[in-house]
């Protein structure tokens, strides 16, 4: 397989993915903003709804391959406030601490690769 067709597929798969992403917190604004007033998130309806846009958005161009580097340094910047913001372990106890741990990593593994995309990128 060629590096070209391994870069197509990637950005396929990167932009589906927050495409997909986006579609759901967007279709399940009433519950994401409700956790995330719960957590103390200002603004949570506005917050989620943006942050809903943002991927559907950025999943759209990323597929497109236009502006790739930027588009992985912000999603990774969405990323990590999306993380602070939704699995705040530090407040967490048993399962759920768990689980948000859990969430920090692999997003924290997600931010790596795009950053390591967007270093890689013409």
């Amino acid at each position: 397989m060629g590096l070209d067709l391994l870069v197509l597929v990637g950005r396929l798969l990167i932009g589906g993915a927050f495409l997909v992403s986006g579609i759901r917190l967007l279709k399940y604004l009433p519950m994401v903003s409700g956790m995330l007033a719960a957590k103390g998130v200002p603004y949570p309806r506005f917050v989620a709804a943006a942050g809903g846009v943002f991927e559907v958005v950025m999943g759209l161009v990323a597929m497109s391959g236009v502006w790739f580097p930027v588009v992985t340094i912000a999603l990774a910047v969405f990323i990590v406030a999306a993380t602070v913001m939704a699995h705040d372990f530090w407040n967490e106890e048993g399962m759920q601490r768990f689980a948000d741990i859990n969430a920090m990593i692999a997003n924290t593994i997600i931010v790596g690769a795009l950053l390591t995309l967007a270093g890689l990128s013409p």
